[in-house]
């Protein structure tokens, strides 16, 4: 696996290379067309696209929900796992760029609680715990809310 490894500024075309992990899969299956939430997603805040040569393997960003605060999203595909250690390092910059460039004081994101990957990810982001919420899934699935408040040092 030879490939370049970079982060770009996502566009919606990216979501539709997406091989997504079967987690992904079963929240994204039972919203829009995955083109039509891209599109949404990408007015909505600031996003990018992981990629491995021409490859995309994941795709996110934070939706801003009101000045300085944003709901993070990540479509992550089959193939991130065999970069995990770079993806998850791109994905903590991103939040610093988040913090230092776009503004933002708090973070948080919804992971369903069955995603352990998800919610070790979001620990890895800095994202604590916060509390379950049960039916916020589009399939009424328990969520997990985990956030931070971003007056640290990333």
């Amino acid at each position: 696996m030879n490939q370049i490894l970079r982060l770009i500024p996502f566009r919606t075309e990216h979501a539709a290379g997406l091989r997504l992990r079967p987690e992904a899969n079963a929240v994204l299956s039972r919203l829009a067309p995955v083109a039509e939430l891209a599109r949404a997603y990408a007015a909505a805040g600031p996003a990018w696209t992981f990629m491995a040569g021409d490859w995309p393997l994941a795709c996110g960003g934070a939706v801003r929900f009101w000045p300085g605060v944003g709901e993070l999203w990540c479509w992550t595909g089959e193939d991130a796992g065999h970069w995990s250690v770079g993806f998850a390092r791109q994905a903590r910059a991103v939040v610093r760029v988040l913090r230092d460039a776009y503004g933002f004081h708090r973070l948080q994101a919804h992971v369903r609680e069955t995603d352990t990957s998800a919610a070790r990810f979001a620990g890895f982001l800095g994202l604590a715990f916060e509390g379950r919420c049960p039916g916020f899934g589009p399939d009424q699935s328990t969520h997990l809310l985990y956030g931070r408040v971003l007056q640290w040092k990333a």
